[in-house]
């Protein structure tokens, strides 16, 4: 596996950066439109955009060799990774703050090495273990503290923590698929998936919302979590998990909450102190050190 900066690198730093942006977008967009609508809404719209450019790709070609077992890892894949991860992370972000949000979900790259450990495609040296347990413990001090100075509330976080177990299988559970089809085509079907399934989770919030007086910044932020957030970001991920490995692709989750705090910070005017701040740190030097090889 070459160490170099490729393509694919540079289409998961730009992922990173669309994500941690795309955590105020959808916290600003969720004071105007319901959660769930909203999510269904950006659903529909990436999913209809994949299929789009399934059909005018020679991607509808491998539609012909799905075989069943395929069919039943894609659907495993939109139940968990779409529906589950996207029911979640939006009802999650609805409760608690970006900056717990991002940090939590920044622990992905501890969860995916653990479970390529675990799986037997990776051995762990002693400072994976080290990082993890430091990771672990500055979750809690987010999580505690963020209750404490009421940012964010409990089911909020760990709502965010069931996100980071649907990311990892979502991501770990691809790779042999990826081995034989695109990630378009694995991302497209499996996002229409997730999207069936979550329409009808939807469907009373989406009648109640007035339609008629949302405003034109929450339809422009609709576009950008929908064909940028989704369409490309997702993409780009699996494309880095077929030609870099689950693992190196996770690291770039490391980008995701330093964009989505900077961010936060300008444009919603969070911060991070105390416990939250400590938890923070915790979280970083974990990460980093399970980076590490003895």
């Amino acid at each position: 596996m070459s160490s170099t900066f490729s393509r694919p690198d540079l289409y998961l730093l730009l992922t990173a950066l669309i994500w941690g942006s795309n955590y105020s977008v959808l916290k600003f967009v969720l004071a105007e439109v319901p959660a769930r609508s909203f999510n269904a809404l950006r659903l529909a719209v990436a999913s209809l955009a994949f299929l789009l450019m399934i059909g005018l790709t020679r991607r509808r070609e491998s539609l012909a060799r799905l075989t069943a077992r395929h069919w039943v890892v894609i659907v495993l894949l939109g139940i968990i990774g779409q529906f589950g991860y996207q029911l979640l992370f939006i009802e999650g972000l609805e409760r608690t703050s970006v900056a717990n949000a991002s940090i939590i979900i920044g622990c992905t790259p501890v969860a995916v090495s653990l479970t390529t450990a675990v799986l037997g495609h990776e051995r762990l040296p002693w400072p994976h273990w080290v990082g993890m347990a430091l990771a672990f413990v500055g979750v809690y001090f987010i999580v505690v503290g963020g209750a404490q100075t009421g940012t964010s509330s409990l089911v909020g976080d760990l709502m965010m923590l069931a996100c980071v177990v649907c990311w990892t299988i979502y991501t770990v559970a691809a790779r042999p698929l990826l081995n034989t089809f695109s990630p378009l085509l694995v991302t497209g079907l499996s996002m229409a998936v997730g999207t069936l399934l979550f329409l009808p989770a939807a469907i009373d919030d989406f009648r109640a919302t007035p339609w008629t007086t949302v405003p034109l910044t929450a339809w422009l932020a609709l576009v950008f979590s929908s064909l940028l957030a989704l369409n490309f970001a997702y993409t780009s991920w699996y494309h880095g998990v077929r030609h870099l490995g689950a693992s190196r692709t996770s690291l770039y989750s490391n980008v995701v909450p330093a964009a989505a705090l900077l961010v936060a910070m300008v444009a919603l005017g969070e911060r991070l102190s105390g416990m939250r701040l400590a938890g923070a740190a915790l979280v970083l030097v974990g990460v980093v050190v399970t980076r590490y090889r003895t």
